[in-house]
């Protein structure tokens, strides 16, 4: 017997309406933080419609939660390729990539959402701050940035949106740390 592919036959509306209750239910068991059933019911539309984006949607909230991060990133790069101009899409996925981190990766894909400009500022903050400590305990890569500091913490995996700003003031804090440690001990 061969399906319909008429998108308004009542088998088709049938199945639209049944995958639909199903996502209601997913998230309302989300909701609950009733986490299992949740998930078995996103698994079911998921093994029907392997690419259904309201689905998908409730599936990253779901390993959100669970803190499946590794998940997390598949789904969300499912959804980028649904869809690749959501940016919660790519500010979620950002999240999941500096919860495991993966920091340059996830400064690349906050910088997609305008409104994880916060996480994103946070996360450069932080990348300098390691840039800084790396310097101070690396020599090789000490040498390397003062080479060329944008290659360094390229070929090191950092990323800075404001790559300029960023290396300023990890260039200045690293002069303060030379002079700190450079400075005479007053001898008493």
């Amino acid at each position: 017997m061969l399906k319909s592919t008429n998108p308004c036959s009542r088998s088709e509306v049938s199945r639209r309406r049944r995958t639909a209750l199903l996502i209601r239910k997913a998230e309302g068991h989300l909701l609950r933080n009733e986490l299992d059933q949740a998930s078995s019911l996103v698994q079911s539309v998921l093994a029907e419609t392997h690419d259904h984006l309201a689905a998908l949607e409730v599936q990253a909230r779901l390993l959100w939660k669970q803190e499946d991060f590794k998940s997390l990133i598949r789904t969300t790069g499912k959804l980028i390729a649904l869809n690749p101009f959501e940016p919660g899409y790519h500010g979620l996925r950002g999240m999941a990539l500096r919860a495991l981190g993966m920091y340059g990766e996830a400064a690349r894909s906050l910088a997609r959402d305008p409104n994880a400009s916060q996480q994103l500022a946070d996360l450069e903050a932080f990348q300098a701050s390691l840039v800084k400590e790396t310097i101070k305990h690396d020599p090789v890569f000490a040498a390397q940035y003062a080479k060329d500091p944008v290659k360094a913490v390229t070929e090191k995996g950092f990323y800075f949106k404001e790559r300029e700003a960023a290396l300023a003031w990890v260039s200045q804090q690293t002069k303060s740390v030379r002079k700190s440690s450079v400075q005479p001990k007053n001898q008493d």
